[in-house]
């Protein structure tokens, strides 16, 4: 079950560092004005391990989170979660070992890349094929057909699906309540905000849910499709997802900032852009605002030393904050976008079973910031169950 608490902040801490507001991207909080020079150097130090810090690779990660179905049941593991920076694939042991220590070594390495870079220009010309190093699916935009069934789901088909645990998902574990924080708002609405990367597949599979749950209180616009990333070792490796990266979002009752912080494209730069996205291109750059929050829930006291900074990432308005993924990727696995969006309207079998109560206990976390409007949404019998089974 979620957690019905978190931790409390430390003294002196506050969402907004020296009273200043996110106004970049709108959001809003209260904090104390003026900041020690401790808080100043753990901030430094919290960026520097958001940006850099090097960690264990995805599939180790899965192999020690255990299998889903004693996830699910004992609730009592942490959520599977991929890591913001560093290398969490495959090149993990790699990047851990010291990059470009002396002049030589990177004169050395620049010439290889030269060389590489010829091969790759060569077998273009000769197969027209790029190589697999450059493989991965990209961003598309979404087709009518998935926009349209994550946005018209009846309520017959939340009601059918349920708000039963399964271990498939939802793993509530990932979802915990924050108390006496300031609230997060953005244009005199709840902000909800969303931070993960195109190629981790843990945010592939909450992507799902959490576009449905939105959609039940507004609509998206400009949304993409994508995959997580293929590159070898990595877990969970071409699942099918959403993207919110480019889109926007309306509603009356909340407001959404999703932010793809990297793409599933493979790079053959050695930036540290690149390095911080697992080897993968960069995408979109962290809003100021976003940083900030990240850089307060996502890291002690209100998340675990060893799960710190880590993706996906949402903060229901400073109320309730989600650090790992919520359903499992592997039921995703061999379909198509248009397949998992037209699966919806089976509410009792898989994919749709999972993505569908998933996104019931997301509504009731969306609920909890919108004081139940609209009743149509948030009276519902399965939302108020979920509600309950959350302790919000």
């Amino acid at each position: 079950m979620a957690q019905s608490g978190n931790r409390p902040p430390r003294r002196g801490q506050s969402q907004n560092r020296g009273g200043r507001s996110p106004s970049s991207d709108g959001a809003t909080g209260n904090g104390e004005r003026g900041e020690s020079a401790a808080e100043r150097a753990r901030e430094r130090l919290a960026q520097q391990k958001l940006s850099g810090q090097k960690r264990q690779t995805a599939s180790q990660r899965a192999r020690a989170g255990g299998p889903s179905t004693q996830r699910a049941k004992a609730g009592s593991s942490p959520a599977r979660r991929a890591r913001t920076g560093g290398a969490a694939s495959r090149r993990a042991s790699a990047k851990n070992a010291p990059q470009r220590s002396t002049a030589m070594t990177a004169g050395i390495f620049g010439t290889v890349l030269v060389v590489l870079a010829i091969l790759v220009i060569v077998l273009v010309s000769v197969t027209g094929k790029s190589t697999p190093a450059n493989a991965g699916f990209g961003l598309k935009p979404a087709p009518a057909a998935v926009v349209s069934a994550i946005s018209h789901v009846p309520a017959s088909a939340f009601a059918a699906a349920g708000s039963k645990i399964t271990s498939a998902g939802p793993y509530t574990i990932a979802l915990s309540a924050t108390k006496k924080q300031p609230p997060l708002t953005s244009d005199g609405k709840p902000l909800i905000v969303y931070m993960g990367s195109n190629w981790c597949p843990y945010c592939a599979a909450s992507r799902w849910p959490l576009a449905v749950a939105l959609s039940r209180f507004g609509s998206f616009a400009k949304l993409h499709i994508t995959e997580s990333g293929i590159a070898t070792d990595e877990a969970y490796p071409g699942t099918p997802t959403l993207s919110f990266y480019g889109s926007t979002y309306t509603s009356p009752y909340v407001s959404f900032s999703g932010t793809e912080q990297c793409s599933d494209l493979i790079s053959s730069s050695t930036s540290t852009a690149t390095e911080d996205c697992n080897g993968y291109k960069p995408l979109e750059a962290l809003s100021p605002a976003v940083q900030k929050i990240l850089l307060k829930y996502d890291f002690p006291p209100f998340e675990s030393k060893n799960n710190e900074g880590g993706i996906p990432f949402i903060d229901f308005g400073n109320k309730i904050i989600e650090d790992g993924d919520f359903m499992d990727p592997s039921i995703l696995a061999g379909l198509t976008h248009v397949q998992i969006a037209e699966s919806l309207g089976n509410p009792i079998a898989s994919p749709a079973q999972p993505i569908l109560v998933s996104a019931n206990f997301y509504t009731a976390a969306i609920c909890k910031l919108t004081n139940d409007k609209p009743g149509s949404v948030c009276e519902m019998p399965v939302v108020k169950q979920a509600a309950k089974q959350l302790k919000l």
